[in-house]
Parts: C-alpha cells; structure tokens; sequence
C-alpha cells in the first residue's frame, strides 16, 4: 500500500514489549495512570501443519505514526501477546526467516492487510497466522561453450504498478558462484520473470573478430537476457512458483555478441578543473523496466577525469557522473547511443546546479515545526532516484542548493512529530509561479530562484464501511481515492488504504477537488493508477467533491469480481 507521503522511506523504531502468552484473559489491561488499554495474543503456525513457528516476530505499529508501535516475538510453543497497548488503529505485521512475511488479514502478498482497530479495553486474543515457507528459484550460466559463468546477476522480476505505468521490476536478485550456480529463495507464491546480467564482461572472442579488434577495439560481451534465452521482454517465458516450492533447472546459456568501448571525460565547471573523487555509472536503458539501478551495466572510478567502459552491447544508455567533494554529492549525465563502432567522446559536465530559497508557510495548525519537515524535489530521471533535499530551519527558512539539471516534483515525505494526517502540500511558488501541477524545469546553467511552500492542515477526510454483495462488512478490502480524469498524473493526489475488522475505513489530507472512490477485496497495490485497469471500473466508482476541512462519510461496494486483473 502506498504510504500516505511517498520518498525515502523512514526507519520503524517499535516501543519494546514483554512477551507474555495469555489464554483466555478476561481482565482489561491498564497503563500507570489507570487508563484502559488493549491487549493482543495469538499463535504463528506453519501453513498447512500445526507446528509452531518460533521466534517470529510480531509488530505493530500505528496507521497514523509508523515510528510508534510494539515489538516482541513467538515463544517455543509459537505463541505471543503484547499487552498495554494504547487504543488506535494499527497494522500488524509477522516476519520469519525461511517464510513469507505476513500481515493480518491479508488476502495475498501483493495486497495490503485488513486494518486492526483497538478501543480502550479491546482484548484480540486468539490471532492466528499461518505462515507459508519461501519459494525458490535455482539454476546455473553456461558461456558458449559449456563453461559456468560466476558473478552474473541473476534478477527475479514481476509487473508492479508505479505511478500509472506497468513495468517490470526486480523482486529479488542473487549472483552466480563459481560454479555458474545461483538460488534466489525468500519469494512468495507467483509468476516471475528470470533475467540473467553480466556486468563484468571480460571474455573476449579470440577467433574472426581479431581484425575488427585491431581496427575498433571491437570485442565480446553478453546482453541481459530473459528466461529462456531473448534479449525480448515480450518473447520472454514466466516461472510459475507454488507456495514453498523450489523450480530448479532454471538455466541460462550466454551467447557472446559484438561489444565496444565507451570512453569520456568529466569535467567540474564549479571548481573549473576535473572532480578529484569521480564515479561513473553505465545505465542501459531496458523499455521493460523503469528500475535503473537494476540495469546498471558498470562502474568505475573516473582517473584524472577520464573514464572507460569495455565490452558494452550495443543499445541505448545513460552515463551518470557523481562527485564527493566537500561531503556534497553532485551528479551529471549524458545520454548515448551504443552502435556498430566505440564511442570515445562521452562528455560530462558537473554544473553548480540551481539554488532555492524561500521558506515553508502553514496555513492552519500552527504548531507544526517546519524543521522536522522533509521536502524532496524528485528527478523521474535522476539514476539514483534522489533527487535534491532541503535544509528547513525552525523558522520555516527552506534552501535547496546545487540542483541539477533537470524536471522536478515536489514532495513531503516522512511523517514529523505532531505532523496531522489531515496536511497536505497545498501549493508551491517559484519566483511567484505555481509550480505544483506541473513541476519545475532546471536549466543547465546556474541560477537561483526564490520558494515558497505552502502546507495546509485543512485537508479533507473521507470515512465509510465497505461491504460485499451480501450487505456484510469486508475487512481487509482495498479502498482507493482517485483524482477526476483530468489530474489523474498527479499521483501525489490518489490516497488509499485499508479496511478493519469492522469493514471501516479512514482517508485523510485530500487536496480540494472532484475524486471517485472505489473499493477491491483482492487487488495488486496501486494498481488503480493503472489507466487501463480502472477503465473496466470507472461506472463503479462513487463520485465525491472534497473540500478544505470537508468530512464525507460514504457507503461502498466491493467491486464486481469477475473483473479479473491484468495478466502478464
């Protein structure tokens, strides 16, 4: 499930708690104060069996305040319960080694959870999980000639949804030993594509490509490829895997092809000489997968500002730059084009980038401290994923420094102390523009520019229950807001979450505006942002208008399940 602010993701740090099996307690629990509180206690079984699972361990942690929540694990009989829990809504969460992670009321791994809503007083013994072992994927990477290939990647990819686009991304990924072996284990039950990588392409025909060798430097190297042997995603064949099923024999045999060298230079405007400390990056660029740092084709360390790639297939690639100096990071590319011949005059140029600053107004709760607040300019470009960063002061003074060429969204991530789930980014000004639909384009050259923030904590909330054909509450059913057709890009305005127990649902901090909301009991996480997936569903959606400060309560169905999700 998306996060409701989406960017670096933040470390959970759980309150600890005494393990302590309880069995049929009737008793309400208390904190020191005499307040009522809540407790929980189950059992963590093995699927299918009725053995325990030791030592797994248990969450649970807030909806609304992922840093707050609880900690213990199973003991030797499996069981667990956590006791003086405050009452709120929460996600609970159970992770073993050797078994897929699991989240209550989940219907499948893709899918989020059922939401767990505890009042003061509210005693959920009896939890029971079932957890399924790891599947696993094994096989071996022969060259042409029968040999075993060690250190190639070996990447298991599924179609995940990621702002509207369907791609293929790496669920996991494992490198051969020397024996061309791999096994890729900790998978959940599905259909997954296998790509093989080889990044240190160091073999190099010895036989009629001496000439173009004396002439172009021309040698040999190997393409990604896909299961079971193409260089074409949509030619490529899927592995089925059952729940704690291992599929073997999963082999790839690397057929060498004509490679070339790719040669450049890097130079740092800023400091009008070459970068002292230099990496350069090798992307290509595979129209299946938007994920690019899986398909990083190498690395080195630029010398004396110079930089050399051997044995690069041919195709279309990005190369990254990035500097250190003054324990600030900096980065450049360059786009090229990998044909019949090397390529020797990659040029790239690290510029002081783009300054912001400005300051982070609040429109509304004033007790918001502007400085625990993250704002990310995000690059959809940018290697790395990085983007550029802000330094807030306490009062509200916002700088971005040596931005990078580049188009930018803006977006708030974490969630600081006191930080209310109804804020939302209101708006952004840059030299008194708005900039907030349509981002922010950086030149190459140097410049500044002044901000402006703005953060509402007047954002509307929606409420409800779902409930199936049969009138009956749904738990764990995905409720998805949608922005109407014509901001449907804007992916900072979808909000999602969960049902509990109870078939209820919250969303909060919704911008102003036209949405439709719908309801799945079983559905692949941001699916919904997938056009021609909601295309089959937009008669079913419940149109609502959301205004600042707006409190909608809704009644919904689950959508009509014979609609089936797309197939890859």
């Amino acid at each position: 499930m998306r996060c409701l602010f989406t960017g670096i993701c933040i470390l959970l740090c759980f309150g600890s708690a005494a393990l302590r099996a309880q069995q049929g307690s009737t008793s309400k629990t208390q904190d020191n104060s005499g307040k009522a509180t809540c407790s929980i206690g189950g059992t963590v079984l093995k699927s299918g069996t009725a053995d325990p699972v030791r030592k797994a361990e248990i969450s649970l942690r807030k909806v609304d305040d992922p840093r707050s929540g609880y900690l213990t694990h199973t003991d030797s009989m499996g069981r667990f319960a956590i006791d003086k829990i405050e009452a709120g809504r929460y996600r609970l969460h159970v992770e073993r080694s050797g078994y897929v992670s699991q989240e209550y009321g989940e219907s499948f791994p893709a899918s989020a959870g059922a939401i767990l809503t505890l009042t003061p007083g509210h005693e959920a013994n009896g939890l029971v999980f079932r957890l399924i072992p790891w599947a696993v994927i094994s096989g071996r990477v022969r060259d042409e000639n029968g040999d075993p290939l060690p250190d190639v990647s070996i990447q298991t990819m599924r179609y995940i949804t990621r702002e509207g686009k369907r791609n293929l991304e790496p669920a996991s990924e494992a490198e051969t030993n020397d024996l061309g072996e791999y096994r890729i284990y900790g998978l959940t039950k599905g259909r997954y594509f296998v790509r093989a990588i080889n990044r240190e392409n160091r073999f190099q025909m010895q036989t009629d490509l001496s000439k173009d060798r004396e002439d172009s430097n021309a040698s040999s190297g190997y393409a990604p490829v896909y299961y079971p042997g193409t260089s074409d995603e949509t030619r490529a064949v899927s592995i089925n895997v059952e729940a704690g099923q291992e599929a073997p024999a999963i082999d790839f045999t690397l057929i060498p092809i004509r490679s070339f060298r790719v040669r450049g230079h890097v130079f740092d405007a800023m400091l009008g000489q070459v970068p002292k400390d230099c990496i350069v990056y090798l992307i290509h660029h595979d129209p299946a997968t938007l994920d690019s740092r899986a398909n990083e084709q190498g690395q080195t360390v630029c010398e004396k500002g110079t930089f050399e790639f051997t044995s690069v297939p041919p195709g279309a690639y990005s190369v990254v730059a990035r500097t250190f100096g003054d324990g600030k990071v900096r980065s450049a590319r360059a786009l090229l084009n990998v044909g019949e011949t090397n390529v020797n005059d990659v040029g790239i140029t690290l510029t002081r980038g783009m300054s912001l600053s400005g300051r982070i107004s609040v429109e509304g709760d004033q007790s918001l401290d502007p400085s625990e607040v993250q704002i990310w300019l995000k690059d959809n470009d940018d290697f790395f994923g990085n983007g550029a960063g802000s330094k807030i002061k306490p009062d509200g003074t916002l700088t971005f420094e040596n931005v990078p060429e580049g188009n930018y969204e803006f977006e708030i991530y974490g969630r600081p102390p006191g930080f209310s789930p109804d804020f939302y980014m209101k708006d952004v000004l840059v030299n008194g523009e708005s900039v907030l639909d349509k981002g922010l384009a950086v030149p190459a050259a140097d410049s500044q520019r002044s901000v402006e923030v703005v953060i509402s904590s007047a954002g509307a909330r929606v409420d409800g229950t779902v409930t199936d054909e049969n009138d009956l509450p749904t738990a764990g059913a995905t409720v998805a807001l949608v922005p109407e057709e014509g901001r449907r890009k804007m992916f900072r305005l979808y909000k999602d979450s969960t049902t509990d127990q109870y078939g209820k649902f919250v969303l909060r901090g919704i911008a102003p505006g036209k949405y439709k909301l719908f309801a799945w009991k079983d559905v692949e996480n941001d699916l919904w942002q997938d056009p021609d997936f909601l295309k089959r569903y937009e008669d079913q959606g419940k149109e609502i208008t959301a205004e600042e400060r707006g409190r909608i309560t809704v009644q919904l169905k689950l959508a009509a399940t014979q609609k089936s999700q797309p197939q890859h």
